[in-house]
């Protein structure tokens, strides 16, 4: 049987800064949010229409992403259920920046500027939330610039896989063995280059004796090389 999804209120409990607010104001926002549905590789909101407001992720996943003129695709980040989509909130008239695609058929919850603005002329801690939420986004694309322009996709690939091996391993998962859920593509789209180079990366860190992979699995053999190859040190130290 299905598993019906979190209601708001436990939904926006849930997302990291927005659920510092006192109850009262975070169930104000949830009370005032409306249900987005999305089918699988259709857009929630295309770079350049106005912008609308907070979106938080209820069901399936969500990348936002750009577009160059040559047709290659930057993944800024992806979104799953209760994670915020900020880059709609804004007060000035002015448009999403970025394009949000849905990768399989979800959902999302709107809280709209104007809902806001209005609640937060007598509530600041919402605006000051907001804020945060601006400001924590805008420090993660800043170290992805940085990432994109200091380092080599090799170094990128080993940093994405050490990630991932922490999230599980703080999850009490395997974090040796890491399922290869994510396609080629969408990996050199969250590393800002092309699949071809996710492939040579792959070889490079299996020479080096960091991984193994196979088509279905990517198996971390040395996480201390792994990490040296990231970071240019081991990771701490």
């Amino acid at each position: 049987m299905a598993i019906a999804p979190r209601s708001a209120d436990e939904l926006f409990r849930d997302v990291p800064i927005l659920g510092q607010l006192p109850a009262p104001d975070l169930h104000l926002l949830a009370e005032a949010a409306e249900v987005r549905k999305v089918a699988r590789a259709a857009p929630l909101f295309s770079e350049g229409q106005a912008a609308e407001g907070l979106f938080v992720v209820r069901t399936g996943e969500v990348k936002l992403t750009k577009s160059g003129r040559d047709g290659r695709e930057q993944i800024i980040y992806l979104a799953r259920p209760g994670r915020p989509i900020i880059e709609g909130v804004r007060f000035d008239g002015g448009v999403y920046p970025a394009s949000a695609i849905a990768m399989r058929a979800g959902s999302a919850l709107l809280v709209s500027n104007e809902t806001i603005a209005s609640l937060g002329e007598k509530r600041p801690a919402i605006l000051r939330v907001m804020l945060d939420l601006r400001a924590h986004r805008a420090d993660k694309t800043l170290r992805l610039v940085s990432d994109l322009s200091l380092r080599t996709v090799p170094a990128r690939l080993a940093s994405f896989l050490c990630t991932l091996a922490a999230a599980r391993e703080l999850r009490g998962e395997d974090s040796r063995h890491l399922v290869r859920d994510l396609t080629t593509e969408t990996v050199a789209g969250r590393l800002g280059t092309v699949r071809e180079e996710i492939s040579r990366g792959l070889a490079l860190l299996e020479r080096e004796g960091a991984l193994k992979v196979t088509p279905d699995l990517i198996e971390v053999l040395d996480i201390a090389k792994l990490e040296s190859i990231a970071y240019g040190r081991k990771k701490g130290s």
